[in-house]
């Protein structure tokens, strides 16, 4: 079996997977004191997200999903986490009968705060050596993001 790579640093795919993982690590030490997982905080950042900014009644289980671009059977497992540590609610949406609506509780909120805090500085320090050319990865990233 052969590639169309002579050396493994040529294949975007791979230093991508590598650089991932590296980072992967990094927003993990970052929320271990928090006792939130990667997933957790995405989902539990972006309901605040949403809520404050689009949804003040609430965010369904699809919209966080779709925001996040977690699948929604994922997102449901994790929301059903959430809501067992007293972070969050889903309660029926009042005119979908099949919609969830997800509110943060008042720790929930202040979790997340203190989370996006810690993954932001984890990204400080982690894109910290790319200097000006952070923005030009920021680009780039949100291009491959459009698929």
């Amino acid at each position: 079996m052969s590639s169309e790579f002579n050396d493994s640093q040529e294949s975007p795919g791979f230093l991508l997977w590598q650089v991932t993982n590296m980072w992967q690590k990094e927003i993990r030490f970052a929320l271990e004191p928090l006792a939130l997982t990667h997933p957790q905080f995405v989902l539990l950042f972006s309901c605040q997200w949403l809520n404050d900014r689009d949804c003040p009644q609430g965010v369904t289980q699809i919209q966080l999903a779709q925001h996040a671009r977690v699948d929604v059977n994922v997102t449901s497992q994790v929301l059903r986490t959430l809501e067992m540590r007293g972070l969050l609610n889903r309660n029926p949406h009042l005119t979908d009968t099949r919609a969830k609506v997800i509110t943060l509780t008042p720790q929930g909120n202040e979790l997340a705060s203190r989370a996006v805090q810690a993954v932001e500085a984890a990204d400080r320090e982690f894109f910290a050596g790319l200097g000006a050319d952070t923005d030009q990865l920021k680009r780039l990233l949100i291009q491959l993001a459009k698929r």
